[in-house]
């Protein structure tokens, strides 16, 4: 159970340093699509480029410090340049860090002296080496997976897109904030990953958005069935839930799990809505900032308005008086 928790804290620490960069990407195509501006689409295109040398590399920091870093960079850059993905180069990661321990396992006895050498010329150098021959292996085997990946997605009628996107939605809701919902918005982030705007995208960041909004707006209309704590904390879930922060609905379930099942409910009809009116998205994250990006973004500020009022109504109205205490 240990390794698997090291395994995820590695991966995580190469994904974090990615959304900013698929923001960014996101931002500068989409205003580039509205402007047609060449600058804007470089910094766009570049900033998609760097994600996944970007993933590779911290992924390999974490494992196996500064020589791994540089390695995982280079080895992830290469794996974009030849069409890889996701997969590829969180693989890439993880195979650079490991590589770097085994280089530090062999050459611990290595004399002083020539042992300086190793984090600028022998790690990168044979490392560059092995790294080679491990990319032409994913060429035939883990490219072509991702390859296949991407033409079924991108051939996906809509009911099916529909079926992801509840799929997603649901997970967004089921632990607030833990490793199920990171995996629905991993595969969120997939989804704009080539550049194009996706359905899934902005689905996934109502469904996240969903919880807190609920939360507040039934403390809101019924002020007798929340503690004063419990208002404070409401109060705080607008803004949470409007920047896409799903964690601020948690103290709110540890009393009662039937609330869950409304967040639940109240994701999965918002997300599945978004998808239905066709809202999409080049944004992996902002929360109501990102709205201005969004095609058919007043759609998705009325599927965010109505679910926040109905589902707050409903969560209220199951609730006994004072019912939710923390």
């Amino acid at each position: 159970m240990k390794k698997i928790v090291n395994i995820y804290k590695n991966f995580m620490n190469g994904f974090t340093y990615i959304i900013p960069l698929a923001v960014v990407g996101g931002v500068f195509l989409t205003l580039n699509i509205q402007i047609d501006n060449p600058s804007l689409f470089d910094f766009g295109s570049i900033a998609f480029f760097l994600i996944y040398p970007i993933l590779a590399s911290f992924i390999a920091f974490a494992i196996g410090d500064r020589p791994a870093f540089v390695l995982g960079l280079l080895a992830g850059a290469i794996v974009t340049v030849k069409g890889g993905g996701f997969l590829s180069a969180t693989l890439i990661g993880f195979s650079s860090g490991y590589l770097i321990l085994l280089f530090n396992f062999l050459f611990k006895k290595m004399p002083y002296g020539i042992k300086s050498l190793n984090p600028v010329f022998i790690y990168p150098i044979l490392g560059t080496a092995i790294m080679f021959f491990v990319i032409q292996g994913f060429e035939i085997t883990i490219f072509p997976v991702e390859f296949f990946v991407r033409d079924i997605y991108s051939n996906l009628d809509k009911i099916f897109i529909i079926i992801l996107v509840g799929i997603l939605s649901l997970m967004m809701a089921i632990d607030l904030g833990g490793p199920i919902n990171k995996i629905a918005y991993i595969i969120g982030i997939l989804t704009i990953l080539s550049g194009n705007e996706s359905f899934v995208m902005p689905a996934v960041m109502i469904a996240g958005m969903m919880p807190p909004l609920v939360i507040a707006s039934s403390a809101l209309i019924f002020k007798n069935k929340y503690s004063e704590k419990e208002h404070i904390l409401a109060k705080r879930n607008w803004l949470l839930g409007l920047s896409f922060i799903t964690e601020g609905a948690i103290p709110f379930i540890k009393k009662d799990k039937k609330i869950k099942y409304i967040f639940i409910l109240a994701s999965m009809t918002a997300g599945i809505a978004s998808a239905f009116f066709d809202v999409s998205s080049l944004i992996a994250h902002g929360g109501i900032l990102s709205v201005i990006f969004m095609n058919n973004a007043f759609m998705f500020l009325i599927i965010l308005v109505l679910a926040t009022l109905i589902f707050g109504l409903i969560l209220g109205l199951i609730l006994k008086k004072n019912e939710v205490q923390m």
